[in-house]
């Protein structure tokens, strides 16, 4: 049994058919722990009060999990600006040790090049010193990073490889022609998160 966090992105309304929608559902019939909350002004949204929501988000299924026994993965997966959230908390120093991850996925992260209409979420990593403070940030906040995209995502112009693969010292895996891997893009059921969050060897390309 895990505990697992679904970090929705921008404009996400966690509509029906979504696979972060069918990924809260498959694992809450498995019998893990889910949080899968909607965050605030989606259209417009705000670090502050989503950093907050993570956080608090976070404290609940730790707890959860120290009245269960004090066992089981934790477990972040945050898709867009989802991830960008989980990725400036941890370099501001908001995830604190107790909310420490022992896995984390980022799914098609937003480009830092398209936040300048939520530009609360942005922060720069173009000095060696600014990647090496995030990549150090992530390993004490986000435990084993996996980074997965696609080939042809308008939100990461440079591509996931340039835009964050090198930045974060990480090998993605791409899934070729899967856009920013969105409901508009057909991402409905997506099998191969569902079956990461059990294994972290499985093959995130299979739908």
């Amino acid at each position: 049994m895990s505990y697992v966090l679904i970090h929705h992105g921008w404009t996400n309304t966690r509509q029906p058919d979504h696979w972060q929608r069918n990924l809260a559902n498959a694992l809450r019939l498995q019998g893990h722990h889910v949080s899968y909350v909607q965050y605030p002004q989606t259209e417009q949204p705000v670090f502050a009060d989503w950093s907050s929501l993570l956080v608090a988000e976070l404290e609940h299924l730790v707890e959860l999990r120290e009245l269960s026994g004090g066992t089981g993965e934790l477990i972040l997966i945050g898709h867009s600006l989802g991830c960008v959230n989980i990725m400036k908390s941890a370099l501001e120093g908001l995830l604190r040790p107790e909310l420490r991850a022992n896995r984390t996925l980022f799914v098609a992260p937003a480009g830092q090049g398209k936040l300048d209409a939520v530009a609360t979420f942005k922060f720069g990593f173009e000095s060696d010193t600014a990647a090496t403070e995030l990549r150090a940030a992530l390993a004490e906040a986000a435990g084993a990073v996996t980074l997965v995209a696609s080939n042809d995502d308008v939100w990461l112009p440079k591509g996931i490889r340039a835009e964050y693969g090198e930045t974060l010292d990480l090998a993605p895996v791409i899934i070729e022609g899967g856009k920013h891997l969105s409901l508009q893009d057909g991402w409905g059921k997506w099998q191969g998160v569902i079956d990461w969050v059990n294994d972290p060897g499985a093959d995130l390309t299979v739908r």
